[in-house]
């Protein structure tokens, strides 16, 4: 089933043996990362990526995205996988159910004041031994932190991902926050910083914390950010580092260049 049949049978040996099942078959097939699990606490019931999830109670969840994340990752060595929850610090909350792929979705709100509640299954991942993250296109509306897109925000990604959950693995953005795809129907989900520039973006996502542009192929923007001074090479070398020693983690370097056939 999908994870939210999962969460209904609220089993964690199940939630363990899909996700060894996931990491047999990606790794047949040559992957070696898996960009889940989609962990948000799904608290507003019109939200529509609450399939994905392992429903709203965070407790729950927080104990299947262990097992599922033991599963994932396997005993270690040749087979292994790296797992990606996602969305820090909790995607569910979205003002109205609407989603921050668009522009009128970009606000997550959180009723009761419950910000530390969505946090809750990422510290279980992290425990867990997950080594990557992805953080969510939204910006937090009613919080102490600045009101900008979670890949932009310095307070959300270094001050609690990096210093107070002691997370230095590696930080994907979610696809699309620096470039768009249309102007007018797809644009930029720089939520927040839409009037800066593409490379004020940039430097601004590495400021923050993140470590890898999801879904940006070009180079252009890091170039100039690093030209321009906005930052700089030894910066790009601490995500160049996390990187390259997830890859070399993974066997990537060795015996798992080539899937056996």
């Amino acid at each position: 089933p999908e994870p939210i049949g999962i969460a209904a049978i609220g089993s964690e040996e199940a939630a363990r043996e899909f996700g060894d099942t996931v990491r047999q078959e990606y790794s047949a097939a040559g992957f070696v990362g898996a960009c889940h699990p989609q962990i948000d606490p799904a608290t507003e019931p019109r939200w529509a990526r609450i399939p994905q999830t392992f429903g709203e109670s965070a407790e729950l969840t927080s104990r299947l995205v262990r097992a599922y994340i033991e599963g994932l990752t396997g005993p270690g060595g040749h087979g292994a996988l790296s797992a990606m929850p996602k969305h820090f610090p909790g995607g569910g909350p979205q003002l109205g159910g609407r989603d921050p792929h668009f522009r009128d979705g970009q606000d997550q709100v959180y009723p009761g004041g419950r910000f530390e509640e969505h946090l809750q299954p990422f510290i279980a991942a992290i425990e867990a031994g997950a080594t990557q993250m992805m953080p969510y296109y939204g910006k937090p509306v009613g919080t102490e932190y600045e009101e900008v897109g979670f890949a932009f925000n310095k307070a959300v990604i270094t001050g609690i991902l990096r210093e107070r959950l002691g997370f230095d693995g590696v930080v994907l953005t979610d696809f699309g926050v620096v470039t768009g795809y249309h102007p007018e129907y797809f644009p930029a989900k720089a939520w927040g910083v839409e009037h800066l520039s593409e490379v004020e973006r940039t430097a601004l996502i590495l400021d923050a914390g993140c470590d890898q542009l999801g879904g940006e192929s070009g180079v252009d923007a890091l170039k100039a950010a690093v030209e321009s001074g906005l930052t700089s090479v030894e910066r790009i070398d601490q995500s160049v580092r996390r990187v390259l020693r997830e890859k070399f983690r993974l066997g990537l370097f060795d015996e798992r260049r080539y899937v056996d056939p």
